[in-house]
């Protein structure tokens, strides 16, 4: 039964060593094919994408990056939780995340958006809108939520589940709802 014990322990080991070295293998093939910066300890895990064409991706230090895709031009500050199924897309604009920042599952972050005003012409052939987002220090974004382009989230603030961020959300706010609105402050 020790042997058994000792045999699944070290079999786990050799299981984390192995995705830690495929994972390690995977980000440097990928800096060397896309314009990418990663920092010392940061992971990746899940990765559906990685569109560099339009501008650079830099990645801070012990970030996990569980992201289904990401769309530069991106800056991630340090100690990033990116969760499953996230979608993060600069496109013609920058999305800019501050540090120790929380993103839980199936949340989109999007700088540009499509122009659809003239009713006479074909959405697609109306072309697209875009403007920088800007996520401060401590943030934490709830599941589901959608952030829109050129929105600016506080230092500290929560965003509820499921919400849609229309409008700047100010330091130490809980914003909640579609739209988001604010329902309190953090003390």
């Amino acid at each position: 039964m020790k042997i058994l014990l000792s045999f699944r322990k070290v079999s786990k080991r050799v299981l984390y060593l192995q995705h830690r070295f495929s994972t390690r293998v995977h980000l440097l093939i990928w800096t060397l094919i896309y314009d990418l910066k990663v920092g010392h300890g940061t992971d990746f895990k899940g990765i559906g994408y990685i569109d560099t064409t339009q501008g650079k991706i830099e990645i801070g230090d012990n970030c996990q990056i569980n992201a289904f895709g990401l769309a530069g031009p991106i800056v991630i500050g340090n100690n990033v939780l990116v969760n499953h199924f996230s979608d993060i897309s600069g496109r013609d604009a920058k999305v800019i995340i501050g540090n120790n920042v929380l993103i839980a599952p199936h949340v989109s972050i999007m700088a540009s958006t499509h122009n659809y005003k003239e009713k006479h012409k074909l959405i697609r052939l109306q072309g697209t809108s875009s403007a920088d987002v800007v996520i401060g220090d401590d943030v934490w974004i709830g599941l589901g939520s959608v952030i829109l382009p050129g929105i600016k989230i506080g230092t500290g603030s929560v965003i509820g589940a499921n919400s849609v961020v229309t409008k700047d959300i100010p330091e130490n706010s809980v914003a909640v709802g579609a739209p988001a609105r604010v329902i309190s402050t953090r003390q």
